[in-house]
């Protein structure tokens, strides 16, 4: 009935069209915002897209970031197939879905206005869900691999991020420092 790793690819698929909605948007939401960002009576205590000040990511930083986001998606995706083992791509994509309840759908809501990724995140978290759900079935995985998978997923998730966002930060300031 289903074909699970055609499934599996849909992680990376997803993130994909999700980042996209955020490269494109980023740098003319940041702009668009900018009083509201910059007011010390903003609501956002942590400021999207590296913003600080008048700065922010480029797009092509970003964008170099997303890739190597997508690199290690398509990887654990990649792996996952070959071995037909799940447990982290499983912790991925609870991770991944987890990304877009608490950094889209927080910050829209925080900051009262549109946010660049909640509308990918709004479109995807019932199939996330739905895929997580599928996957539950066809694995039969007991509650505690699950629950450890989850947050293996999480601790991953988060160590490649914010060596992600330090890395695009300092690549950011480097393609400046290359343009001048």
């Amino acid at each position: 009935m289903y074909d699970i790793k055609a499934i599996v690819w849909m992680l990376p698929v997803l993130f994909m069209i999700h980042d996209f909605e955020e490269i494109v948007m980023a740098e003319a939401w940041s702009k668009r915002f900018k009083r509201e960002l910059e007011e010390n009576t903003s609501v956002m205590r942590k400021k999207p897209f590296g913003l600080n000040g008048t700065n922010y990511w480029s797009t092509s930083a970003m964008s170099v970031g997303v890739e190597i986001e997508f690199v290690i998606l398509s990887l654990v995706s990649l792996l996952s197939c070959i071995f037909s083992s799940y447990f982290i791509w499983y912790g991925f994509l609870f991770a991944v879905t987890l990304h877009f309840i608490l950094a889209h759908f927080y910050l829209c809501i925080e900051f009262k206005h549109y946010v660049p990724g909640v509308v990918t995140s709004v479109l995807f978290l019932p199939v996330c869900v739905y895929i997580m759900y599928v996957f539950q079935l066809l694995l039969k995985y007991s509650f505690v691999k699950v629950f450890l998978s989850c947050i293996l997923g999480i601790v991953l998730m988060i160590v490649v991020l914010v060596t992600l966002h330090d890395a695009i930060g300092k690549f950011s300031r480097l393609l400046a420092e290359y343009s001048l």
